[in-house]
């Protein structure tokens, strides 16, 4: 691992990820300052790689979740077993799951908390670009797993670490040489500056052409339907590929009844290619928009284990599938498969393989 101290600030910029640095300067040119330099590690890229362009890159939080036995209590419970998840860090574990190049970048306190989020990623196979902060602490949840009736989620995110992300804590470089930068709203809503953040990332993207995925999460934001439509309308304008729920058409953008009227309307108040959206009911097939085109792809049929992670695994599973060459509906029908896979496993980020995957979408072809 490499960390570089900047020549302002409290935090340390660590590259984790393989073998041999890049560094590069805060705007992302090249550089061969060393470690005193005001310079930024590049996320570290094997050897014999000479292209910087990283598949998908998502910014945002990523909490730790502890959860006792299933079918267990928190109030009762004497083990708890611990989970890394976030949409952003879910999302880059479902893509690395097909072998794509994701990298989550973030900013966490240097300690013992912060250390496991990291190590759990790397272990899904994402590379981790992380802000090291002398201040602030790590978002923890405890979290009632399966099918308890009446499951308890205790959060306990105040004063984390990332919701003092700047501009300046993010290698923009990264993001330019990305083929898709990835953010939910759920990470813009924790803090202004992190909505001011997230907007600076989505115009660097947009001006490097960098594909701009975003995933509405209204139902993880904590903020009312007026505070959401602000930040959407803050940060939307001329996204590439936009997912959301049905229940944030509803709640938010005042549209009910039909998905596919709703699709096209809020596809065409944000002026994007692709609108993808997803049922409240699990049972319920996913829509795309896509030029002139609707598709519509049911669910896998899987015994459900555990559902945390799933939506997210489903965003990563049909990012990875338009990044691979797949068109609208095969790409969807990645997502899906990526889904029913989380479904059957325990914990929020995928486990597996992109063999795995394929075994289930293989059912329907």
């Amino acid at each position: 691992m490499g960390t570089l101290r900047r020549g302002s600030g409290t935090g340390a910029f660590e590259a984790v990820g393989s073998n041999a640095t890049i560094r590069v300067t805060a705007d992302g040119e090249r550089s061969d300052a060393g470690v005193g330099a005001k310079s930024r590690p590049h996320l570290f890229a094997p050897v014999d790689r000479t292209a910087t362009v990283t598949d998908l890159v998502t910014v945002g939080e990523a909490t730790l979740r502890f959860s006792p036995p299933r079918g267990e209590r928190i109030a009762t419970a004497r083990e708890f077993v611990a989970h890394v998840g976030g949409p952003e860090s879910n999302v880059a574990a479902a893509a690395a799951a097909f072998d794509l190049d994701a990298v989550w970048l973030s900013k966490l306190p240097d300690t013992a908390l912060g250390r496991r989020v990291v190590g759990d990623l790397r272990r899904h196979g994402v590379r981790t670009g992380v802000v090291w902060a002398d201040e602030g602490r790590t978002s923890t949840a405890f979290v009632e797993r399966g099918e308890t009736a009446g499951a308890t989620t205790i959060e306990d995110r105040n004063d984390a670490a990332v919701t003092t992300t700047t501009p300046d804590d993010v290698p923009m470089g990264v993001i330019r040489d990305a083929d898709t930068l990835f953010c939910s709203g759920a990470t813009p809503a924790r803090s202004e500056t992190l909505l001011e953040t997230t907007a600076a990332l989505l115009e660097v993207a947009g001006e490097a052409g960098t594909t701009r995925a975003f995933d509405t999460r209204f139902e993880k934001m904590g903020l009312d339907a007026e505070k959401a439509l602000e930040l959407y309308d803050h940060l939307l304008d001329d996204i590439d590929v936009l997912i959301l729920n049905e229940a944030d058409a509803e709640a938010v953008f005042d549209l009910d009844g039909d998905v596919v009227p709703a699709g096209h309307s809020i596809r065409t108040r944000y002026d994007c290619g692709t609108v993808v959206v997803t049922r409240e009911n699990p049972d319920h097939a996913v829509i795309g928009l896509e030029g002139e085109s609707i598709y519509e792809v049911p669910p896998f049929e899987v015994e459900t284990r555990d559902p945390a992670g799933a939506h997210d695994a489903f965003v990563g599973g049909f990012l990875a599938g338009r990044h691979r060459g797949e068109d609208m509906k095969g790409a969807l029908l990645d997502g899906a498969a990526t889904e029913a896979l989380t479904r059957t496993i325990v914990g929020d980020a995928v486990t597996g393989s992109r063999r795995d995957i394929e075994a289930i979408r293989e059912r329907r072809t």
